[in-house]
């Protein structure tokens, strides 16, 4: 997706070695291994990966393979960390010195549309860990103090707001539903999208339309950094507030380039990616198939 841009693009996320996956109340979270260990990683060196793998995701929830969406799921959380969706949800930012957090309406999250900081990042420590999250309040809920404890804390290396040190913790927690839910609504806006020029039947085209229309990424930020040496490039460092909006701004790249990497397979509609712009089969198998059935229509 972005081969003619190798040099200037930046961004980075963090993940852990490991992670498992809790029932509380019924409802499983997914949460850092406690022994993990955490690394960085610039998830734009590996877009077409993560693209492939979270609509691969998808197809198996719209296909009610809930078992394999499950597997998927946590192998691609080992591979690439959390969505990171406490900082994504919001529509305020730096909602720790705000206080308050304004969510969008309908959300899986939370049923409140206003909820104070303190009460909505508990909704993401549901996992009790040796890594402690500190959050003290005063008297009318405002944080005076959140820090985290027995871990070397990634926001040194970084400059975000307090409430990235919560998502960088073996204490944070997302919860299975949530990731499922993005997973096949990315999924069908592919679908829309890779189809949309293919349809004659009016009502399916107007959910298709819907589909893309509500496929809608906000608060994405950037900024230009000069090198230090003479023959250094400018770099486009993308400032995401989560792993969520990467992947929201890798798609939307992929699906309005001319030299889309990321494709869907004319036989099987499984994502694939491939360099090669003319690919149009996720496997020779897949072409040869295709190749089949298109002979027999042929000679009926």
């Amino acid at each position: 997706m972005k081969k003619d841009n190798v040099n200037n693009f930046r961004t980075f996320w963090f993940k852990y070695s490991d992670y498992e996956m809790v029932e509380i109340d019924e409802r499983y979270y997914i949460t850092p291994k406690e022994n993990a260990k955490i690394s960085m990683y610039d998830p734009f060196k590996i877009a077409d990966e993560i693209l492939v793998d979270i609509l691969m995701i998808g197809r198996y929830i719209e296909k009610n393979d809930i078992a394999s969406s499950n597997e998927k799921i946590m192998q691609f959380v080992k591979n690439y960390g959390l969505l990171g969706e406490l900082t994504y949800l919001p529509i305020n930012s730096d909602i720790v010195n705000q206080n308050k957090v304004y969510l969008p309406k309908g959300n899986l999250v939370s049923n409140e549309e206003i909820m104070s900081t303190y009460d909505y990042i508990e909704l993401f420590l549901k996992c009790k860990k040796k890594q402690k999250i500190v959050m003290k309040k005063n008297a009318r809920g405002e944080i005076l103090e959140l820090s985290t404890e027995n871990e070397v804390n990634p926001l040194f290396a970084i400059d975000r707001p307090t409430e990235y040190a919560v998502i960088f913790s073996k204490a944070y927690s997302e919860c299975l539903v949530w990731i499922m839910h993005y997973a096949r609504t990315l999924y069908q806006t592919f679908e829309a999208i890779e189809n949309y020029s293919k349809l004659e039947d009016a009502y399916t085209k107007q959910i298709y339309d819907i589909r893309i229309k509500n496929f809608n990424p906000s608060k994405i930020a950037c900024r230009v950094l000069m090198g230090n040496k003479k023959d250094d490039v400018p770099v486009l460092e993308w400032n995401f507030n989560s792993l969520k909006l990467a992947i929201d701004t890798m798609f939307a790249l992929n699906e309005t380039t001319d030299r889309k990497t990321v494709k869907m397979c004319k036989h099987c509609s499984k994502p694939f990616s491939s360099l090669n712009l003319k690919a149009e089969y996720c496997s020779p198998q897949c072409r040869n198939q295709a190749n089949v059935y298109k002979s027999r229509a042929k000679n009926k």
